[in-house]
């Protein structure tokens, strides 16, 4: 593989960790700078997992690089599996684990909206550990610098593409290299923090793939939860064969990382094609796979990638797999094509019923007719349907929910998934909730799914009861579960046997810290929309 990586306004020498500036660093002023004295240093990686899934990919990433080439690491997972044992994985306990593998440095990937269970965590890490930095990766630290930084526990922040950064922080903990640990920022003595770029990693050729011993346990993959909606008697693996998205939705957080982006040209990148398929075949026969989930945040963002893989995979790999797509490129030739290379199910996001409501708020353009054309292609083709559905959005009226759940009816996916909005800082529609005063100031719970474990469900923004009460909220809800459950048939034929998908689900406690804005008398975003999305 091409050893020449392409990092956007950082280096494009890579033979060693990048070489930052340093003649504006204060290094005497860092708490951490040739810390580790002992030989071999420690880094334990975690994520924290709500939904029972027991892999992440950036973590796969990350620990494949040091792995290759930082051979006096010792590279350990421990995740925060809170479906497993609230008790065990409660943030006392968890630190005591954490405290028992003796780290050097504690890095953890953290999704946006699990970022405020996270943080009795990071305390309860400091508490017994203050001597030991942490470090907070994904999206969290990506798109809520500020907010992440001024948490008193950590320490470093990772703003961009980690692998190159945290091997940065390596080399800084060991005093290898003068400066500071480029693509993260820094919190120093005095409380100012040292900021660097964030890394913008264009070449995926440049890095190894992937290690998924990192998730095995003593039993290898037995006992480990890699799949939520996969077939039960067979390895799921998840796996990427690229990264970037080209759409802008409104809520999603590929959108402001995308406008962040130096080079656009660079952002969608995909691996040879050949070289996916060699490493995909390495998986199946070295862990026995029996089924990969391709987790890329749209698998068809490159088709002339798609059309080679396919051919490929068809003759070489012979596995059933999922992926994620777009109506707008759900064709019948596709998911014909599709289907013969082993395609099993296509995850494909509604979000909306409501054309108007799911343009104009959400920035998806695709038409009700494209929604039903594409899930009737994927039903000819043989192909599962799987489509995700946001509930409770910014604005979003009764009647739009409602339009969710018919145009679902209508296209009687094998499996309907429907979730709350979750306000994700840096996006335009968290933007917007914000200018509206809908985002909440104090604590709630809230569930990260779908709240159909106790079957109440709860907005997690502030009711507009002129466009959608609570009471309704609650009660359509409750309409969308009774479809899911009822609706619900995704099967595996070659199992002989059909599996319920479903998901488990834990709730948590959301703090909007910054002060809300109150709702102007003057004409605001409410007033113009209360009629718009009712037609």
């Amino acid at each position: 593989m091409n050893r020449k990586a392409n990092i956007i306004a950082v280096s494009s020498d890579v033979s060693a960790p990048i070489g930052p500036d340093v003649s504006g660093y204060p290094q005497g002023k860092s708490r951490w700078f040739g810390s580790v004295t002992r030989e071999r240093l420690r880094l334990v990686f975690s994520f924290y997992s709500p939904d029972g899934n027991e892999i992440a990919m950036p973590i796969a990433s990350m620990a494949s690089y040091i792995k290759k080439e930082f051979p006096w690491v010792d590279v350990i997972l421990d995740p925060v599996l809170i479906l497993r044992d609230a008790v065990a994985y409660s943030p006392k306990n968890y630190a005591k684990r954490i405290q028992a593998l003796d780290p050097d440095v504690f890095a953890i990937s953290v999704m946006s909206p699990h970022w405020y269970p996270l943080e009795p965590y990071f305390e309860e890490l400091k508490v017994l550990m203050p001597k030991t930095p942490i470090v907070i990766g994904g999206y969290q630290a990506m798109l809520s610098q500020e907010q992440t930084i001024s948490n008193p526990n950590v320490d470093y922040i990772c703003v961009g593409d980690g692998e190159y950064a945290i091997g940065n922080v390596l080399n800084h903990l060991k005093g290898k290299v003068d400066g500071p640990a480029d693509g993260m920022w820094e919190k120093l003595i005095d409380g100012d923090v040292y900021k660097t770029e964030p890394h913008q990693i264009g070449d995926l050729a440049s890095l190894p793939f992937p290690d998924y011993e990192v998730f095995a346990k003593e039993d290898g993959f037995k006992d480990v939860n890699s799949s939520i909606f996969g077939p039960k008697g067979k390895l799921v693996l998840p796996v990427m064969t690229g990264r970037g998205c080209p759409y802008r939705c409104t809520y999603c957080c590929n959108t402001p990382i995308l406008e962040g982006w130096k080079t656009k040209k660079t952002f969608l990148r995909k691996y040879d094609p050949q070289d996916m398929v060699d490493e995909l075949i390495r998986l199946r026969d070295e862990y026995n796979a029996g089924y990969f989930e391709f987790w890329d945040e749209l698998f068809l963002s490159n088709l002339k990638f798609v059309r080679a893989f396919f051919a490929l995979y068809k003759e070489q790999v012979k596995l059933p797999f999922s992926i994620n797509s777009r109506v707008e490129v759900m064709n019948e030739e596709f998911c014909k094509t599709a289907a013969e290379a082993g395609c099993h199910t296509i995850w494909f996001g509604i979000e909306s019923g409501d054309e108007s409501y799911r343009t104009k708020m959400l920035g998806r353009k695709m038409t009700n007719e494209q929604v039903i054309k594409a899930a009737e292609n994927c039903k000819k083709a043989g192909i599962n349907r799987l489509t995700f559905n946001i509930v409770g959005a910014p604005l979003e009226s009764a009647e739009n929910m409602r339009k969710t759940l018919e145009l679902n009816r209508k296209i009687a996916p094998e499996h309907f998934f429907f979730f709350p909005y979750i306000p994700l800082r840096g996006t335009p529609l968290y933007n917007i909730a914000k200018e509206e005063g809908l985002l909440l100031e104090s604590k709630k719970e809230l569930h990260y799914l779908s709240a159909a474990n106790d079957r109440q469900f709860t907005l997690n923004m502030k009711e507009c009861p002129e466009l959608l009460t609570a009471e309704e909220y609650n009660e359509i809800c409750c309409e969308m579960l009774e479809f899911q459950e009822a609706n619900n048939r995704l099967s595996y034929d070659d199992e002989g046997s059909e599996r319920s998908a479903t998901v488990e689900d834990k709730s948590f406690s959301l703090v909007e810290p910054d002060e809300t804005p109150v709702l102007s008398s003057k004409s605001s975003v409410i007033e113009s929309v209360k009629g718009l999305f009712l037609n």
